[in-house]
């Protein structure tokens, strides 16, 4: 039930945690669990992690938050007593879940393709918007990444017993897979499993005696970070083109209105300044009369249209005025109504246009303009402030139950330019844990990911090791610990690949 419901069913996650502890008591044995457990170095590391915020309430003035962050992270608590009292699996157990979790995940894949293209009826405003099971894109596309990494090992498995029929299949599915992260535009996705991939093939090279694939798999080391920075490098030499692109100040329309042209060497689509030429005293009526998206109404990204239609206009060099829209076509007018902004965007890849826009809300940044809305720019405002309140609370934080007030606090302090509603927590979990009980627990924290890695047979594990890079690279971008999904997931397979593993199982 857990593996079924982590990638579709909030309801089911959290029930199924009821389930295992009452199975747990009902089985009895209880000083054979005991003991078990508490022969566990890593499980009992793991409910410290829990009984550490629980210590964090003493200094908590918000207890109503700290009993609300108590109760997500209490898999951390339950999970490694009773994985790690209960003992491991048979093989037979241990794959029917990671099967059914495989099941789930591509099954919440197909649904949320299928929201996509209008079979299952939801307003979209971004491919975030397509997941309708209350997990966040970026929870479930380390879902994916996970299924990946499994499916990779059956796969190779069922090739060497010479189950091609079953191999064919497992490859099929793990194409879908590496598609469908694509699909949802999952840069962060992406680079995780880019960089997992990257581990094991390190690992794999230092394992390997043969020569000849030693080096063959170097190379491939090598070729994949250089074939990622030339895709970088070229879209930052395109990106920096600047046209040449007069402004003249007395100029008028066709229809001898005046155009504004800002004194602006800040914003420029595609070389040309986004600023310049700018009439919208008829941009208003010429757009309402083509477009069923009124002017000062938001286009399906839930961005001023007027905005998007201007940096539309600006990318194909044109001035903005009655005459630019009149030339452009239905499907030019279709994108800027589904918030594209550039006309390069329209014949690009998902991934390239989200590179590309990392890459303009930087540049933005860098020249002081507001980063609300933008997903990696905001990210630094958070980790300023969250940086800031630990430097004001470096040895216990802030509480368990108190970093929303502190957070709050801090924004204002230092007049952050991010709107309210983009004020939010760190979206770094090692930020947060110093946040809310300080460095220490942040090293502890550390100490325990690390512990749980190197300790024994764990580094040799090609499961493990690739869910813990997964888990542990995702919260350097995210508060993977502070949802009830992200903790869930993160407990759960860490004790799961640790506890449940069966004993013959082989790395």
């Amino acid at each position: 039930m857990l593996a079924a419901g982590l990638p579709v069913s909030f309801f089911l996650t959290s029930l199924s945690q009821f389930f295992i502890v009452g199975s747990f008591f009902l089985e009895g044995s209880f000083k054979a669990k005991f003991k078990n457990f508490i022969g566990n170095k890593a499980a009992v590391l793991l409910t410290l992690l829990w009984l550490f915020h629980l210590f964090g309430m003493l200094w908590t003035s918000d207890i109503d938050e700290g009993l609300k962050d108590l109760r997500i992270k209490l898999p951390l608590l339950i999970l490694p007593i009773v994985l790690a009292g209960s003992g491991p699996l048979n093989k037979n157990q241990f794959n029917i879940v990671l099967g059914v979790f495989i099941a789930a995940v591509f099954g919440g894949s197909l649904v949320s393709v299928a929201v996509y293209n209008g079979f299952i009826q939801k307003e979209l405003h971004s491919i975030r918007d397509i997941f309708i099971f209350n997990v966040s894109h970026i929870r479930f596309a380390l879902f994916v990444c996970l299924s990946i990494f499994i499916l990779f090992k059956t796969l190779i498995y069922k090739y060497l017993q010479k189950s091609y029929v079953s191999a064919a299949g497992l490859l099929a599915l793990t194409i879908w897979f590496l598609y469908f992260l694509v699909f949802i535009e999952s840069i962060t996705g992406i680079l995780i499993l880019i960089f997992t991939v990257l581990v094991n093939l390190i690992w794999l090279a230092w394992r390997t005696k043969g020569v000849a694939i030693k080096g063959f798999i170097i190379l491939t080391v090598l070729l994949i970070p250089l074939f990622i920075f030339s895709e970088v490098r070229s879209i930052l030499s395109e990106y920096n083109v600047r046209q040449d692109y007069p402004a003249d100040i007395d100029a008028k329309t066709e229809s001898g209105n005046p155009y504004v042209t800002l004194d602006d060497n800040v914003l420029f689509e595609n070389g040309y300044p986004i600023w310049a030429y700018v009439c919208e005293e008829e941009l208003r009526p010429q757009w309402n009369s083509i477009s069923s998206i009124k002017y000062d109404s938001l286009d399906e990204r839930e961005q001023p249209i007027r905005f998007t239609l201007i940096r539309f206009l600006a990318s194909k060099g044109l001035k903005k005025d009655a005459e630019a829209i009149k030339s452009l076509s239905k499907d030019e007018v279709k994108s800027i109504e589904k918030g594209i902004a550039n006309v390069k965007y329209q014949n690009l890849s998902n991934t390239r246009i989200r590179l590309i826009q990392i890459v303009w809300e930087i540049d933005q940044y860098k020249k002081g303009l507001n980063p609300s809305g933008h997903s990696v720019t905001q990210r630094f405002e958070f980790w300023k402030a969250a940086i800031g309140i630990i430097k004001e609370n470096p040895l216990s934080g802030v509480g368990t139950g108190d970093m929303p007030e502190a957070y709050k606090e801090q924004y204002n302090k230092t007049d952050s330019k991010l709107s309210e509603k983009f004020r939010l927590r760190a979206h770094n979990q090692y930020l947060a844990f110093g946040v809310g009980l300080g460095i220490p627990l942040l090293l502890f924290f550390i100490f325990l990911l690390l512990y749980s890695l190197l300790s024994k047979e764990n580094k040799k594990d090609y499961l493990f090791r690739s869910f813990w890079f997964i888990a542990v690279l995702s919260m350097l971008t995210e508060d993977t610990l502070e949802t009830q999904t992200g903790v869930t997931f993160f407990a759960f397979f860490l004790c799961f690949f640790l506890f449940s593993k069966p004993e013959k199982q082989t790395a």
